[in-house]
């Protein structure tokens, strides 16, 4: 993505980053914004998108603030569609503690999984997940955690395995420019893996990757649709933070 969209978007007043690629970007709104500057700045981040060839942008809005509707309503105007509605969720750290000895958890860091690999095993996750399908393929949703992590990317990209056996993935990682902030960038279980019990379990050991990694408190959205993700949630003592929305422009 070109430098200086980059830079606009983390200098804007009224949004902030939270995903972003060569071929889309995903903001989300802030606290406390003013509305003519919101739509100002996107129409300009609109314009910017078009001269980069971004193919989508993503924005995420608080149903429970005080702009929600004329920030859905601007947005609408703005040729944007709604995508579906999410549970975000908080969970302190602090109490987090022991292993899952069940199971093995390898990364691609590890040298042992190859990028390959790992992508067919997340593709695999996402066939009839309860959560809306992305527009984005595999291959863009990596490049993302490569764009949003880094270097050492591969070091979060874990496959979860049973005996020699894989069940599922995680992409567990502290959000870029803080310190304590964790979160899963994905997180879901093979389609002949589910429904045995064990989604609680391995959801709080990634939990524990995310301590390990310096997190003190966990961020988790899912679906309003999806139930099941939010009973896991639930197990393991997340608290509602908010309901948002997602709404989405493509080009």
């Amino acid at each position: 993505m070109d430098e200086l969209l980059k830079v606009d978007i983390l200098n804007s007043h009224s949004f902030k980053i939270v995903k972003c690629a060569t071929e889309y970007v995903n903001i989300e709104e802030k606290d406390s914004i003013n509305e003519e500057n919101l739509v100002n700045e996107l129409k300009t981040l609109i314009n910017q998108s078009i001269n980069t060839q971004v193919k989508r942008i993503g924005v995420f809005i608080n149903k429970a603030s005080n702009q929600y509707l004329s920030c859905s309503r601007m947005l609408i105007e703005l040729g944007f569609d709604l995508y579906t509605s999410k549970v975000e969720v908080y969970r302190s750290l602090n109490d987090i503690c022991g292993t899952c000895v069940d199971y093995e958890w390898h990364s691609i860091g590890d040298k042992l999984l190859s990028e390959v690999e790992f992508k067919v095993l997340w593709k695999r996750c996402m066939e009839g997940s309860l959560n809306r399908k992305s527009s984005l393929s595999i291959e863009e949703q990596l490049n993302s955690v490569k764009t949003l992590l880094g270097s050492n990317w591969y070091k979060s990209c874990i496959v979860i395995y049973e005996g020699c056996k894989p069940i599922g993935i995680t992409i567990p990682h502290l959000e870029p420019g803080t310190k304590e902030e964790g979160r899963l960038f994905f997180f879901g279980l093979l389609p002949d893996e589910r429904g045995k019990g064990r989604s609680a379990q391995l959801h709080y050991q990634a939990l524990c990757i995310l301590k390990q990694m310096g997190a003190t408190f966990y961020k988790g959205s899912t679906h309003e649709t999806n139930i099941k993700m939010q009973n896991v949630f639930y197990k393991n003592n997340c608290s509602i933070k908010s309901h948002t929305e997602s709404y989405y422009k493509y080009f």
